[in-house]
């Protein structure tokens, strides 16, 4: 028996390319109140790592490449216990209009599950491309989106 598949003459050479990617997330990122923090320095993102409470994994936020990609941090600011968490859920760029769009899975202990009783700053940090877009939103943290723009 012979299988065989056909493929079209032309081949697109444009890789896919992820509009963003997830590269850490913690439970401590010192980052008291709800929001972003955009980075495009290594500057900046040294003021973050030095910030009490902090606890995360800063070879692979270091280990980035500012040229190439930016580092966005999305904090749920102070949270009482801990339980909460907040992660990449997709990426897109919307429509012509040059926004990129990060959509955030948020999640919270439900009511009655033991939790640890510790105050807990969670966020992740998403890194973008530096190019490409003029304004990040971001959704699925607050009601309304938190956005960023160039």
């Amino acid at each position: 028996m012979l299988v065989a598949c056909a493929a079209p003459d032309t081949v697109d050479d444009k890789l896919s390319v992820p509009m963003a990617r997830q590269v850490t997330q913690s439970a401590h990122c010192g980052l008291t109140g709800p929001g972003l923090a955009y980075v495009r320095t290594p500057e900046r993102l040294q003021q973050l790592l030095e910030l009490p409470a902090q606890n995360m994994a800063i070879q692979q936020l270091r280990q980035v490449d500012m040229a190439k990609e930016h580092l966005v941090f999305v904090t749920l600011g102070e949270k009482p216990t801990g339980g909460h968490s907040v992660s990449l859920a997709s990426a897109e760029m919307e429509n012509n209009d040059n926004t990129l769009r990060l959509v955030m899975a948020v999640r919270a202990p439900a009511p009655g599950t033991m939790v640890s009783q510790a105050i807990t700053s969670p966020c992740t940090v998403v890194a973008v491309p530096t190019t490409g877009w003029l304004e990040i939103r971001v959704s699925g943290v607050r009601a309304s989106d938190l956005v960023v723009k160039l």
